[in-house]
């Protein structure tokens, strides 16, 4: 069993799936797609799981492979002698009366009824998921104009039944959502957003296939699904093993927004000068590479790395803009740090809410550096933000790019109690999810009770850093790539265990930025809404019907786009655009210069 099986909470079930995963990559079959967000899913869940139908809630996990884990699961219990409660009694139940369990039967594989609701609503869902990607949870006002011309039955308007003791009962096309729900190929997210899941999505690729045909299938949906097919096969072409080559997989993505000329990335380096430029470095001409070689790392003397000796710089404590709400809130900081002799800026962190930089002084011989990034950091949250973040899932994501930033001195401040939120949570989560914060993320976990105790202990451990810490080496940012930094500082501190290494913030930011992962069509869409009267729903709609800036352009070109555009009514309203704010828009989009 590997190291991150030990340190999941469900190690089994990762096992399990991790076998069958590589299976299927050997097989190039395509459900290693969905075997790898179960994979990653199990990685990140901080809780344990009692069995496999409770698995289904994560993503990535629907009914086929719930119920392959459940087999495995019972097939595992009866090799290691594990009775448990319910099998007793069965067993028991069995001897007492001298009859055989009947054979259970393979229950059939659902298929909505052909133009009912529900098998409207998963196709719709299913268009959703080929627009707007697999994490994209639909509102319900946006759906139903995906699903309307697949049903019979109106979703607006009712019909009325009659039901037990003569009440009249309303029944629309909406109804089922909740058959589709029940299911498990719908999963509700916030009470009116819908995303389809693992299983709903492999029912209703073989829907859109009869539904082609039989040549029912309107011509733009035709289009979408056969796009979206297409991509997913490009894919499966080129996906490599993630467990056996992590390094090529760290080649995915892209950097940009950053300084070429920056002096920290041609540093004075005697041996990395006098060497050739690997393909990684090459790759990029920002000085950033997409991935780190392991060759170079090895290669690696401490004269390479940049020396900020600690007579040359100051450590400043760097608060994210986020947690200053109000003037207020910046005297309450100033008078708490400052007036205690700690050095404060207010900037927008990407990751972590609190770190502390070391700036080289104006009075020293290296004043030509820019500011580097210690390696600690603050992430601090009230403990009903704690409970929603669980909930919602920002708190596994927050973990995972706290150490993909490769940050090894990770402070997890919980302020306060709040048994309220606790209580509507469960007290056992947020106690498993607290000890998972020490043990499995290694974070030091602090409970201050009030923000003031808070400022109280940023002051103490700027006293510390500024007492202790002394030369300080900067990794170059020709290593600093954004996937796989986290362990390629790992083998930097591997050879040089006694040494405080940092980044440049402007490496910190292309390690930590969220943004860097946005597809095509998100970074559209955020374009879209830059504009002031676009809003979420607007930018969908355009999308929908423009799905490219290449083809909005185009439309906005043609004598008649403007038109056209002012007429499109915003998906779940009776709202049209509107000649103002497409006049805006075509303006933005079609002029040559800017005054």
């Amino acid at each position: 069993m590997s190291e991150s099986e030990i340190e999941c909470a469900n190690p089994l079930f990762l096992k399990w799936v991790n076998e069958w995963y590589q299976d299927a990559c050997r097989r190039n079959a395509k459900t290693q797609f969905t075997l790898k967000k179960a994979l990653k899913s199990l990685q990140r869940y901080p809780l344990r799981i009692e069995n496999a139908q409770e698995a289904m809630q994560l993503e990535g996990i629907g009914q086929g492979i719930a119920d392959r884990l459940a087999k495995k699961l019972a097939s595992w219990q009866k090799e290691n002698g594990i009775v448990v409660p319910q099998q007793q009694e069965e067993q028991t139940e069995g001897t007492g009366n001298n009859v055989a369990n009947p054979k259970r039967r393979t229950p059939r594989m659902y298929v909505p009824r052909y133009r009912t609701g529900a098998f409207a609503l998963l196709i719709g869902l299913y268009k959703a998921h080929c627009l707007y990607g697999q994490d994209y949870y639909v509102p319900r006002s946006e759906l139903i104009p995906l699903c309307e011309q697949y049903t019979d039955t109106p979703f607006h308007v009712a019909g009325s039944s009659t039901g037990r003791g003569g009440n009249s009962v309303q029944h629309t096309a909406w109804s089922g959502i909740k058959t589709l729900e029940s299911k498990s190929l719908v999963e509700r997210q916030s009470g009116v957003k819908f995303c389809i899941t693992e299983e709903g999505l492999r029912i209703a690729e073989k829907v859109v296939e009869l539904l082609r045909t039989r040549n029912e299938l309107p011509d733009e949906d035709n289009r979408v699904f056969t796009e979206y097919e297409s991509r997913n096969d490009q894919e499966s072409d080129a996906i490599s093993n993630e467990f056996s080559d992590r390094l090529e997989l760290a080649s995915e993505g892209s950097l940009s927004g950053l300084s070429e000329s920056s002096k920290f990335d041609r540093p004075l380096m005697r041996p990395l000068l006098n060497r050739a430029p690997s393909s990684s470095a090459r790759a990029s001409s920002n000085g950033f590479s997409r991935q780190s070689s392991l060759a170079d790392i090895a290669d690696i003397e401490l004269a390479d790395l940049i020396l900020y000796p600690k007579a040359d710089y100051d450590i400043i404590l760097i608060v994210d803009s986020r947690e200053v709400h109000s003037p207020a809130d910046r005297a309450l900081i100033q008078k708490e740090l400052e007036d205690h002799g700690v050095h404060t800026e207010i900037r927008p962190l990407t990751v972590g809410d609190y770190l502390w930089i070391a700036r080289t002084k104006a009075t020293s011989a290296n004043r030509h550096l820019p500011d580097i990034v210690l390696d600690y950091v603050v992430e601090r949250k009230r403990m009903d933000d704690l409970c929603a973040s669980i909930k919602d899932g920002r708190y596994r994501e927050q973990h995972s790019r706290i150490h993909g930033t490769g940050f090894t001195n990770v402070f997890y401040v919980v302020e306060g109690t709040n048994p309220e939120a606790v209580s509507r949570l469960g007290e056992n989560a947020v106690n498993t999810a607290l000890s998972r914060i020490q043990v499995h993320h290694g974070f030091h976990l602090k409970r201050p009770p009030t923000y003031e105790a808070t400022l109280r202990l940023l002051r103490q451990t700027t006293g510390v850093l500024q007492a202790t810490l002394g030369d300080v080496y900067a990794i170059p940012n020709q290593f600093v790539g954004q996937k796989e930094f986290a362990q390629t500082k790992k083998s930097i501190r591997s050879r040089f265990p006694n040494s405080s290494l940092a980044m440049s913030f402007e490496a910190y930011d292309v390690v930590s930025n969220k943004s860097g992962t946005l597809c095509v069509g998100e970074i559209y869409l955020r374009m879209l809404m830059t504009m002031r009267g676009v809003s979420a729903d607007k930018a969908l709609t355009i999308a929908r019907r423009h799905q490219t800036l290449e083809q909005l352009l185009k439309a906005l070109k043609a004598q008649s786009g403007r038109k056209e555009l002012e007429e499109i009514v915003v998906d779940g309203t009776c709202r049209k655009i509107g000649p103002a704010l497409a006049k805006r828009i075509a303006e933005f989009w079609t002029l040559d210069a800017f005054d």
